[in-house]
């Protein structure tokens, strides 16, 4: 009998350390990696510049397309941090290995695309937690900026000019998404004017301008009889600080002289910075 009440308590003992043992509990299903949650910062943008309905973001060497501004990417990843690249698909624009790249323009050969989509990008380090979400913010910054050309016909008549092409020089044709910083071989871009309440006006978007290099713009007219004008304007030094605010477009104005009969000339004079100071890079 004592036997028999001994084994009891040593079974009973054993079956109450054995309810002490109890599973792991954890807060998600993803115990030994972590989620993460991103707001799209798209504050930094210039005035008219819509929010883009989508964007990518590159993590830990996949990529997501998301739409909304607060969304969670649907991979998991590995406790530690993790570099988030964001940027939105742009026309005429490829994203390589962090750089953004304006393509060429297919009517131009050798020359820059001028009308590529306004690029905003940016990125966010996240401090990854296992078995938890992390949030945080990716701030999306513009990194196109618009250069405006407004050319008023200061004498002559303006139907006497049939053509106009022109070119601008120095332009950087890629852009660091990670530090916003232009890269790249210097490149052409092609500038289209058209006319406009008697003015000749054009416009194109660019990554930037490369440092050191020679940002010289060149026109060409062509007239009824045909004869053509060319002039070189130096832009050097009005577009030393072109990089620094993309927010806002650039934009400059000069005369042109259309001649009213058979004399020759049309020369393109006092090109001037409208909304950044009097910088003149008149040509006489």
């Amino acid at each position: 009998m004592k036997i028999t009440i001994t084994l009891l308590c040593v079974w009973a003992t054993l079956f109450l350390a054995g309810c002490d043992v109890k599973d792991p509990i954890y807060n998600t299903p993803h115990p030994d990696k972590g989620a993460i949650v991103i707001t799209a910062d798209w504050t930094q943008r210039g005035e008219g510049i819509a929010t883009p309905s989508e964007y990518t973001t590159e993590a830990a060497g996949a990529s997501f397309t998301l739409h909304e501004p607060v969304a969670a990417l649907t991979g998991l990843f590995v406790p530690g941090r993790t570099e988030l690249l964001g940027y939105n698909p742009a026309e005429h624009v490829t994203v390589k290995d962090g750089v953004a790249t304006v393509d060429n323009d297919p009517d131009n050969a050798g020359m820059q695309h001028p009308e590529p989509g306004v690029l905003l990008g940016g990125t966010v380090t996240a401090d990854v937690v296992a078995d938890d979400t992390v949030s945080v913010v990716l701030p999306m910054r513009q990194l196109f900026r618009k250069i405006a050309f407004e050319l008023t016909v200061s004498g002559g008549d303006i139907r006497r000019i049939t053509g106009i092409e022109a070119r601008l020089e120095g332009v950087a044709p890629s852009v660091d998404l990670r530090t916003g910083e232009v890269t790249g071989v210097v490149t052409v871009v092609p500038v289209s004017f058209v006319r406009l309440e008697g003015k000749l006006v054009g416009a194109v978007w660019v990554p930037g301008m490369i440092p050191g290099a020679v940002q010289r713009m060149v026109v060409t007219l062509t007239f009824v009889d045909g004869v053509t004008d060319t002039v070189e304007t130096d832009f050097s030094e009005m577009f030393k600080d072109f990089n620094t605010d993309k927010l806002h477009p650039m934009r400059l104005t000069g005369d042109v002289y259309a001649p009213v009969n058979l004399e020759t000339g049309g020369t393109i004079i006092g090109w001037t910075e409208t909304d950044g100071g009097d910088v003149n890079a008149g040509v006489e």
